[in-house]
């Protein structure tokens, strides 16, 4: 039975659809808190600007302790790795771009050990994805 579902051909962009709208719903709920919170600039892999909520740890603190390229169903990203070393913990924030070096999402444990995400504004938009080049704090985690 999951072997039918899996190979229905529609069954990859309902998926699609669906972890969409579960983005799009935490964002209604919790981005208005993440909207109205100050944005300081950063930069992205191409060294354009970014608006990012003030409550992101500064990447400049930390070092890089690992990066990859992610490749799959045709779709790319890199993933950048970083370790906050005044902490206990090797992993402390994410960044992940995407091949032509937009931050498209950024994650990170704060210093109460609750994992926080912050993700590109645009990419709320159901009907029309885009890259806004503002990211806006959406609730995802709990503490570790």
């Amino acid at each position: 039975m999951g072997t039918a579902f899996a190979s229905h051909p529609d069954w990859e962009v309902e998926m699609k659809k669906l972890c969409a709208s579960i983005v799009l719903i935490v964002a209604v709920l919790l981005g208005s808190q993440g909207l109205a919170e100050q944005l300081r600039v950063a930069e992205n892999l191409r060294q354009g600007q970014v608006m990012m909520p003030a409550s992101v740890p500064e990447r400049s603190l930390m070092t890089i302790v690992d990066h990859i390229m992610f490749v799959d169903s045709g779709i790319a990203a890199i993933l950048i790795f970083y370790d906050d070393k005044t902490t206990g913990r090797d992993l402390d924030y994410v960044e992940v771009y995407d091949i032509e070096g937009d931050l498209l999402l950024l994650s990170w444990i704060d210093q109460m050990g609750v994992c926080q995400a912050a993700v590109d504004r645009g990419l709320l938009n159901f009907d029309e994805p885009e890259i806004d080049g503002t990211l806006v704090i959406v609730g995802v985690g709990r503490e570790l």
